[in-house]
């Protein structure tokens, strides 16, 4: 057969897809196991998910350290080892912690689990965070974070969560170059014991993954207690922004001119959050949005811009990104809201709105395409202990949604007077 490329392929509308759950037990010890048999390939993805991120910590920096330098050193490895024996069997070993939670993950080809696992369950179980170890991670951050703190996006992010939340709130504090000479090893060591155990734990298992498996698994981390849990979650401290309105600084070495806009909206538990997602990748989601066409295409203003909700476990907030010349600064800033306002006052046109449906149900495709996009698609429900309802939702509200909704949904959530402004840079 052969092809005519002059006739555009049919375009056919995503109405429904499959999306593979997991099998979920509990093992001896009680952590929740999350199992997602799939794919081809013989990889393995196991993902540990600890609730153990800044929202936990007694002090600054603690959660990160922790993280990222359980890797230098347990009772039986060197740091040294645990990186030549990981490079040996080809595995890729990966660690992450955000404002609620921490992450460490292990991908390997099935023929080496067994080794790699004895690495993991030595580095989860048995980290000995040495001082000298400690001390070069922490001087080698202080020196990336004087680095960061010369970039005005860097900053102006900063600035822009502790004015929403306040400097004493976890999600709001703003790390200090300060920071990094107090952190305490005896504080590690107790901080790794009391969340770094099965108590705390979620493992997810993505790849092609068989009993076998799932009972080395069980051997090497489903079995014994380890650690030492502290039942209990830190007192939730009140939310007190520290502005309301335009926040300038200035830096008179900027190139360009940082911009952030945005306000609290709520997380993932939001009963508005669906059609607010829908709303926001309309105004600035994807490279089609309005404020891509009207900053970058037609103005030319800048490379690039964006908005996004952010959600966090307890909170969450809406934000528009972009870096400008200062000489076109307050013409972005008017132009943004003035798309804002548009969205407030008119109707979004029946094929605008159909466009965006359609990548949007594209995307959440995307989101379930192989084993590993499926582990991650998880863990962003567990986050929240919400379940698969959550994406039949969002699949329902991105086909059904009306331009009356959104215009509902605009009005309650993007009036500019809610809004927090951060510039960084030139005078403007």
């Amino acid at each position: 057969m052969i092809i005519d490329r002059k006739l555009a392929p049919p375009i056919n509308e995503i109405k429904s897809f499959n999306i593979v759950k997991p099998i979920q037990t509990e093992m001896p010890n009680g952590m929740k196991l999350y199992v997602i048999n799939s794919g081809e390939g013989d990889l393995i993805k196991i993902e540990w998910m600890f609730a153990a991120g800044n929202w936990y910590q007694p002090s600054p920096l603690v959660a990160f350290t922790v993280n990222n330098t359980m890797v230098d050193g347990t009772r039986r490895y060197t740091s040294k080892q645990i990186a030549e024996n990981i490079d040996f069997y080809g595995a890729v070993v990966g660690y992450n912690v955000d404002k609620d939670n921490a992450y460490v993950s292990a991908v390997t080809l099935r023929k080496h689990l067994p080794y790699v696992m004895d690495i993991m369950e030595n580095i989860l179980k048995t980290a000995i965070f040495p001082d000298s170890e400690v001390g070069i991670f922490l001087q080698k951050h202080k020196q990336l974070f004087q680095i960061e703190q010369g970039k005005v996006s860097q900053v102006a992010r900063h600035i822009h969560a502790r004015t929403m939340f306040g400097n004493k709130h976890p999600y709001g504090y703003q790390i200090t170059e300060s920071d990094f000479t107090t952190v305490d090893t005896s504080v590690l060591r107790s901080f790794y014991a009391q969340h770094y155990c099965p108590e705390n734990c979620r493992m997810i298992v993505s790849g092609k993954v068989d009993d076998s498996d799932i009972r080395l698994l069980e051997q090497h981390f489903g079995l014994d207690s380890w650690g030492n849990y502290l039942a209990g979650s830190r007192t939730e401290p009140e939310i007190v922004s520290e502005t309301l309105g335009k926040v300038f600084v200035a830096r008179n070495d900027a190139v360009q001119n940082a911009i952030r806009i945005g306000k609290i909206v709520g997380n993932k538990l939001n009963p508005d959050y669906h059609g607010l997602n829908i709303l926001n990748c309309l105004l600035g989601g994807y490279f089609g949005s309005r404020l891509m066409k009207k900053i970058r295409e037609e103005k030319g203003y800048t490379y690039g811009i964006s908005s996004m909700l952010v959600t966090l476990v307890r909170s969450g907030y809406f934000t528009i990104v972009t870096e400008v010349g200062s000489a076109v600064t307050q013409p972005a800033l008017d132009d943004i809201y003035a798309e804002m306002d548009k969205l407030r006052n008119e109707k979004i046109p029946q094929e605008e709105l159909t466009r965006v449906k359609n990548y949007m149900l594209g995307e959440m495709v995307r989101m379930f395409d192989g084993p590993f996009a499926q582990a991650e698609s998880l863990i962003s429900l567990l986050e929240y202990d919400l379940d698969y309802s959550y994406y039949d939702n969002s699949i329902r509200e991105i086909q059904c949604v009306t331009s009356d909704r959104l215009l509902e949904l605009a009005q309650k959530y993007f009036d500019s007077k809610t809004m927090n402004e951060i510039v960084v840079g030139l005078p403007f």
